[in-house]
């Protein structure tokens, strides 16, 4: 822009008219060659001061005339805002955006706005032109307005933009509880590598003092003390995890892993205190009790349809045994599927043998399986560690579990080759000790088979 084209207000001043006036004049008497040699050299001297002058005079005259093209240009913008709504950001998701708001002088007009940092109003409409920018979205440049939003299903498409899937809590593998172990008398923090247990032979104890006169001969009785060792055996596994699972999940995978182990250390617990053969392993109460002889009883024709065949009359028949015995029965355990099926059964003419709401057992199913028995006081258990069409009912405090220095998980990233691979271990241990026999031997448990039509 020519500086005759500025605006009346924005002329050059009148101090550089004059100079300009006075060069002229000096010009002319050089060109006339009116002037001698010191006269020559003073106009000369006189047209050097007006140069330096006529500099810093333009100088300041640009920097007006710069100012009046920007406000120019602002008040053009300006302008052109009034006339344009913000466009709203439901169109980013796919809606068509509203007619007049994708034109491309819109953009450029904003884009000079966001960019500029010589704005009269500060940077505060730097700010709201960056916010307009972004409210535009891929309309800008008049894209077509049936155009998409980038959907993020691909590193293209501008996956690398989306955050990671929100992580629901992990969904554990169904697991039964420890359901048996914790009906016995259970004893941690033993030392060494074995248990003594003894025990009172039956014969030997079983019979009634006699009555004996004044100065008669008294009853001499000898007893039997037999004994069975119960050995520490160690549980144990060991999952090894890659560390950067462990940091990058933040925690999730140790305690997924701590889980797994303690729910499989439960599982063995029970497991062996249920059917440990005794041969480099716990003795088991299953193994003690066998499946035939004086400590198993055959329910005869079981069904769920009458009162004999019913399956609270062979508890009450094995606890009925226990209790001649001198014992006092305190539970029962039996398998998972025939607990559900057993608590059912019944006549429509007889209504339930075991009315899930009250009768003999008084226990309600929603207590899974862990119920006060009512008159009985028997507690009632399941697990999927008792063999099916078979139960347990007996004094179960009497055998007594032995636990070493307890359960504990050891962490190590160095130990093998987990420093190679960049693994960390997770060492589950626990040292257990049982043996069912001096219990089920002294008479305090009885198994009945055939439970189940």
């Amino acid at each position: 822009m020519a500086i005759n084209d500025l605006p009346p207000e924005m002329q050059p001043s009148d101090d550089i008219a004059a100079l300009l006036g006075r060069a002229g004049e000096l010009k002319a008497q050089l060109e006339a060659n009116q002037l001698d040699r010191e006269g020559l050299a003073e106009v000369r001297e006189n047209l050097g001061k007006i140069s330096a002058d006529i500099n810093e005079l333009q100088k300041a005259e640009n920097e007006r005339t710069a100012q009046a093209e920007q406000k120019a240009i602002l008040d053009e913008l300006k302008g052109v805002l009034a006339q344009t709504r913000t466009p709203s950001r439901a169109h980013l998701i796919g809606n068509p955006a509203p007619k007049g708001e994708s034109k491309a002088d819109n953009f450029f007009a904003t884009l000079a706005r966001a960019r500029s940092s010589r704005l009269s109003s500060g940077p505060e409409e730097m700010i709201e032109a960056k916010a307009r920018l972004a409210d535009m979205g891929s309309y800008w440049n008049d894209v077509p307005s049936e155009s998409k939003a980038t959907v993020g299903d691909s590193d293209g498409a501008g996956g690398y933009l989306v955050p990671n899937p929100v992580v629901e809590s992990i969904t554990f593998q169904a697991t039964p509880g420890r359901a048996v172990v914790d009906l016995f008398t259970v004893i941690g923090g033993v030392r060494g590598s074995a248990v003594d247990v003894p025990f009172e032979d039956a014969l030997s104890v079983h019979s009634r003092a006699i009555i004996a006169g004044a100065g008669t001969l008294k009853e001499n009785s000898n007893f039997i003390v037999n004994n069975y060792t119960a050995t520490l055996y160690t549980l144990a596994r060991i999952f090894d995890v890659g560390n950067q699972l462990l940091r990058q999940s933040e925690g999730a995978a140790e305690t997924l892993v701590r889980s797994a182990l303690a729910r499989a250390f439960a599982l063995g617990e029970d497991y062996y205190a249920l059917s440990g053969s005794g041969s480099s392993q716990p003795y088991g109460l299953l193994t003690a009790l066998g499946t035939s002889g004086t400590y198993v009883t055959t329910h005869s024709s079981p069904a769920t349809t009458t009162v004999a065949g019913n399956w609270a009359t062979a508890v009450a028949k094995a606890a009925g045994d226990v209790a001649v015995r001198g014992g006092q029965p305190d539970s029962v355990v039996m398998n998972s599927g025939d607990y559900w099926t057993s608590i059912v059964s019944g006549a429509d003419a007889a209504g339930f043998y075991v009315d899930p709401q009250g009768g003999g057992f008084n226990f309600n199913a929603t207590n899974t399986g862990v119920t006060a028995a009512g008159p009985w006081g028997l507690r009632l258990r399941h697990t999927p560690n008792m063999p099916t069409d078979s139960l347990v009912v007996g004094e179960y405090k009497r055998a007594v579990f032995f636990r070493g220095q307890g359960y504990r998980v050891d962490v190590s990233s160095e130990a093998g080759t987990r420093w190679d691979y960049n693994l960390t271990g997770f060492r589950g241990e626990e040292e257990i000790a049982f043996d069912a026999r001096p219990a089920v031997y002294t008479g305090y448990f009885q198994r009945i088979v055939n439970v189940m039509a």
